[in-house]
């Protein structure tokens, strides 16, 4: 069976930069996570990697609204009352690590991708993570706060290599070639990402 990783995306904007740099990514991604011509990786499974669209169901969660409990009180993804909720947090315990790829608004990450993380909490706990920030300076900001959110409260095993990426003023939202610059960050992340998720400790 597969090793799954998760592309999540924390903007829900359409049309937007994101999901111009999430397909762009998403194929990168696959083929970096693939790649057997490093040796300390020949040896791991083939990892599928997943682009969860963040405008498609069972996303977006919408705001918490359900006061019966908080999201630690529940140990079993099927015991979620919520079925959407119930449905997400199951495909999140299927997959073995995610990359999460945020836009900065005004210097921090937006309210969707908070509301994703918050439904959930065990299921997050110990699964390793990279993230990936765009903004017309990077994205430096969002990714300090998403760091200190997914490992200090979410417990999450966070890849010390992040990779910020600046928009330039004039770009294709749709055909990104700008973004090769940001290759080799990347494949350095997936690098790290394959080796956390190799290490079950």
């Amino acid at each position: 069976m597969a090793t799954k990783v998760a592309l999540l995306m924390g903007s829900l904007r359409r049309p937007g930069s994101g999901i111009g740099i999430a397909t762009w990514l998403t194929p990168v991604l696959r083929q970096a996570f693939n790649d057997t011509r490093n040796g300390a990786a020949s040896h791991q499974p083939n990892i599928e990697v997943v682009f969860v669209d963040s405008t498609k169901p069972p996303l977006p969660l919408g705001p918490i609204i359900d006061g019966s409990h908080v999201p630690s009180d529940i140990r079993d993804p099927s015991q979620h009352p919520n079925p959407a909720v119930r449905e997400f947090a199951t495909f999140v315990s299927s997959c073995s690590g995610f990359v999460v790829l945020s836009p900065e608004y005004n210097g921090s990450y937006p309210g969707e991708l908070k509301n994703t993380l918050d439904h959930l909490y065990w299921e997050w706990r110990k699964k390793p993570v990279s993230i990936i920030t765009y903004g017309g300076g990077g994205g430096g900001r969002c990714a300090a706060q998403l760091r200190s959110l997914l490992s200090e409260r979410l417990k999450m095993r966070v890849a010390e290599k992040n990779v910020e990426i600046k928009l330039p003023r004039s770009h294709d939202r749709q055909t990104p070639d700008w973004l090769e610059e940001y290759k080799p960050e990347i494949l350095q992340t997936v690098e790290e990402l394959k080796r956390l998720i190799a290490d079950k400790s």
